[in-house]
């Protein structure tokens, strides 16, 4: 009984699909619920609408309206007023923005071309969201049509050759002209200086780092390698 328990101890389990099989093969070879592989092809279904949603999204600006806080005219080592606003305005020039409007809120107009390190990012989710799908479509026929049944098997995983096109829609259509309002306020005590920026949140985030803007409400907490 020991030498038998331990033979069957000593069994070797295969890793990898033995030649000549598909991966649906391997798969149905394990107990699978009909009911849990209906349920995640159901999840898949529904959540593909969110992959779509994901490139399309990527297309259009992410408006955010922010306010950062600096030292006012009172304080004395405060910038003075026109050259914190001459920096803003250098900043957005710098990066082909032009002004559109000026007066108590600038308005800066500038346009924006989709990124490649982008389209690369989409294509990938794509591919994995699609590859993901192929799986499941590929155990569940192997499920219903049985073995001698029709079945595609692993040609269902060709559908991932359309992931490509979700980077050609956004470099496509990426290309948009975007708008920044950039609006300047000294308070009543002229400590400080509210400086409010609306538009798309990644060049919101250029000019706060570009700039070392503190969010108006926040404190900075230097970091362990600082």
């Amino acid at each position: 009984r020991v030498l038998a328990a331990h033979a069957r101890r000593a069994q070797p389990y295969a890793l990898l699909p033995l030649p000549g099989t598909s991966l649906a093969e391997e798969a149905s070879s394990s107990t699978y619920s009909g009911l849990s592989l209906y349920g995640t092809l159901g999840l898949f279904i529904i959540s593909f609408p969110g992959i779509v949603s994901q490139v399309t999204r990527a297309t259009k600006a992410k408006v955010k309206r922010k306010v950062y806080e600096l030292p006012g005219p009172a304080i004395d080592s405060a910038k003075p007023i026109k050259q914190v606003a001459g920096e803003v305005v250098a900043h957005f020039q710098a990066n082909n923005y032009k002004i559109k409007t000026a007066g108590e809120t600038i308005i800066f107009e500038g346009r924006v071309a989709g990124t490649k390190g982008q389209a690369a990012f989409l294509t990938f989710l794509t591919f994995c969201s699609l590859g993901s799908l192929s799986l499941v479509l590929t155990i569940l026929e192997k499920n219903i049509f049985g073995e001698g049944g029709f079945a595609l098997g692993n040609l269902w995983f060709a559908i991932t050759l359309l992931s490509p096109l979700a980077g050609k829609y956004y470099l496509d259509n990426a290309e948009r002209v975007d708008e920044v309002s950039v609006k300047l306020e000294i308070s009543d005590d002229e400590k400080t200086i509210d400086l409010t920026v609306q538009g798309d949140a990644d060049e919101i985030e250029r000019l706060q780092e570009g700039l070392e803007l503190m969010e108006k409400g926040m404190e900075y907490v230097p970091g362990l390698l600082s």
